[in-house]
């Protein structure tokens, strides 16, 4: 991967990154329905490892351009 198919890569993650995180549901504020409490919080859970992910490859990508 050249210097310009890593930056267009970032692009791509930095626009995956945000999309994921504007769809991370608040954490429940209603404690009386730990069903929904506990479905939450595995969403929360998923998105957040793969933003994680996401974020981890734009670092190295980073890092391999000197921009980290």
């Amino acid at each position: 991967m050249n210097d310009d198919e890593k930056r267009a890569r970032i692009r791509d993650l930095d626009a995956n990154i945000s999309r994921l995180r504007s769809e991370l549901p608040a954490p429940s504020a209603d404690a009386t329905d730990f069903v929904d409490a506990g479905q939450n919080l595995a969403a929360r859970e998923e998105l957040g490892g793969q933003i994680e992910a996401l974020e981890n490859e734009r670092h190295r990508l980073r890092d391999e351009l000197g921009e980290g």
